[in-house]
């Protein structure tokens, strides 16, 4: 009974230290102190590896750091795990841009679409859609 206890305080209180990491972590986002933050990702991932908020922070800070590979691959682990569609969005919105920054703009228009089918009202996915189709068309008139 005791150790039963004992084992879900450790389990708030992780869940609770993963959860300040990630705000201290936004805060230093907002102030462009992304190596900051990107220490505190990876220590509240540390905590919880599945934790779909922190990978999607974490892929925004590696595209703001110039890494969309490593962005890209934080977008999908977090589209692996069953979430709110907001967050779905947001790992979509991820994904796409991760894709474009990489030069696969065929593949970022088709998640902008996806993105855009679950979360209509976001405007970052028409913009999305429209920049990936102006890069298109630019390579294509270049041929």
């Amino acid at each position: 009974m005791i150790n039963n206890r004992k084992q879900k305080l450790q389990k708030c209180f992780a869940s609770l230290e993963k959860k300040l990491l990630v705000n201290e972590a936004m805060v230093h986002v907002k102030n462009g102190h992304y190596y900051k933050a990107m220490c505190l990702y990876n220590k509240a991932l540390n905590l919880e590896p599945n934790d779909n908020n922190a990978l999607i922070a974490r892929s925004k800070c590696h595209l703001l750091l110039g890494q969309p590979q490593k962005a890209l691959e934080d977008a999908q682990n977090a589209l692996q795990h069953k979430m709110k569609n907001a967050n779905t969005a947001n790992a979509m919105y991820c994904k796409a841009e991760a894709l474009y920054h990489l030069g696969d703009y065929e593949m970022s228009l088709v998640y902008y679409y996806r993105g855009m089918r679950i979360r209509p009202e976001y405007g970052q996915f028409r913009l999305g859609v429209q920049k990936a189709k102006d890069a298109i068309q630019n390579i294509l008139h270049k041929n």
